[in-house]
């Protein structure tokens, strides 16, 4: 099953090219996207998303935890997108290692981030996502020969 819970994952990816932060600004485009992707979690889906020098937060509330999660992270930046670099197959998980290029105000320069999502599937249908966590940290959480790992 872990080829089709990495095709799964991709599929709710947007492309590197969308602006986040004013995608979560427009309600409408917001919800289009929510809905378009809905069909990949599940209805108790949750989300943990790490704030700089904060506890991590977790969502609850299925998809729409999910878009509570990603407002709350892009209200602090004017830009920000995502370019996927890297996705490792661990099985019932799914590392995304990405590159976040962002501005926290329009003038300033782009700030460029190395993080990672750990995506947790269940049943074909995803279940948990722990956002913006650091690289090494993710990748030592799901080791090599994690259950359910198609390696």
């Amino acid at each position: 099953m872990s080829a089709e819970n990495v095709a799964l994952v991709m599929s709710t990816r947007i492309g590197p090219d969308v602006d986040l932060s004013t995608l979560a600004a427009d309600e409408t485009a917001s919800a289009e996207v929510l809905e378009r992707i809905q069909h990949a979690f599940d209805p108790s889906f949750q989300c943990t998303m790490r704030f700089p020098g904060l506890a991590p937060v977790t969502y609850t509330g299925g998809v729409e935890g999910l878009g509570a999660a990603w407002r709350d992270w892009l209200k602090h930046w004017a830009s920000y997108r995502i370019e996927s670099e890297e996705v490792i197959d661990r099985g019932d998980q799914v590392v995304v290692v990405h590159t976040a290029y962002a501005r926290s105000r329009p003038s300033t320069p782009e700030t460029k981030l190395r993080r990672a999502t750990v995506w947790t599937v269940r049943d074909e249908r995803i279940v948990h996502v722990d956002f913006n966590m650091p690289y090494n940290e993710a990748l030592e959480s799901v080791p090599v020969g994690a259950p359910g790992d198609g390696d």
